[in-house]
């Protein structure tokens, strides 16, 4: 038992270090509201991420990932608890900076309690939870409120009891670009199903897309709603069998 309290009196110590070196105003007062990708700006409160709440996020990591890049891009300082599924090159290659990130792996037996820690100084914490009992989720939903900081629960639907706002994403197919040469072509995207539910929320899902540039062109990895082109250059997709 000794040992645990140590490893996670170290892990909170190198946190603080972690968050007294990155850049930007982490502990500062900032924006009511935390950027999200353009789509869900439509299905969200206040068309974002509302500080002080808790947000739990289930299904493709597309989704968390595009959070965190768009939360990032806009100036906020965010940290990752448990979620090495997380592909920061993919939130990279959607815009977001690396350097206002922090990163914990392995956040040892309490992720939980790394995750309050965190919340003492950065924007926006993302941390992997199973299923969350009602007096840990208050505890944690409290911090997050007194600190105006935002909670992303990614788990499984239901594992954050009492969460403000339900998001879900889906691989629902894929966007096939052909090239000039016969016989060859390459995946340009993902089509994303992402529902949305909660306080203040209208129970809806909306189509949108995952789309890397085409074939020599510029540009970035985007999420995008149902009906964008790229670069109005048709495609074709092909559906995920469920």
């Amino acid at each position: 038992m000794s040992d645990q309290k140590e490893d996670a009196g170290a892990t909170v110590a190198a946190l603080r270090r972690r968050l007294a070196s990155m850049s930007g105003s982490a502990g500062q007062p900032g924006p009511a509201v935390l950027a999200v990708p353009e789509p869900l700006t439509g299905v969200l409160p206040r068309r974002g991420l509302v500080r002080g709440a808790v947000t739990e996020v289930s299904g493709a990591m597309t989704l968390p990932a595009a959070l965190l890049a768009a939360a990032t891009a806009a100036g906020a300082t965010a940290a990752l608890v448990g979620l090495p599924q997380l592909n920061l090159a993919m939130a990279a290659d959607l815009g977001a900076d690396l350097s206002r990130i922090a990163v914990v792996e392995e956040p040892g037996v309490d992720r939980l309690e790394v995750a309050g820690v965190l919340l003492d100084g950065v924007d926006l914490v993302l941390v992997a939870v199973s299923q969350v009992t009602p007096s840990r989720a208050r505890v944690l939903g409290g911090r997050a409120r007194r600190q105006g900081a935002v909670l992303v629960a990614v788990g499984a639907p239901g594992s954050w009891p009492g969460a403000t706002v339900r998001l879900s994403a889906r691989i629902a197919g894929y966007r096939h670009l052909p090239l000039r040469r016969n016989g060859y072509g390459r995946i340009g995207g993902l089509q994303v199903d992402i529902g949305a539910a909660g306080s203040g929320v209208a129970p809806r899902e909306i189509r949108c897309e995952l789309v890397t540039p085409g074939y020599g062109e510029s540009g970035a990895l985007r999420l995008t709603a149902r009906d964008s082109r790229v670069q109005g250059r048709p495609a074709e997709f092909r559906q995920v069998a469920n």
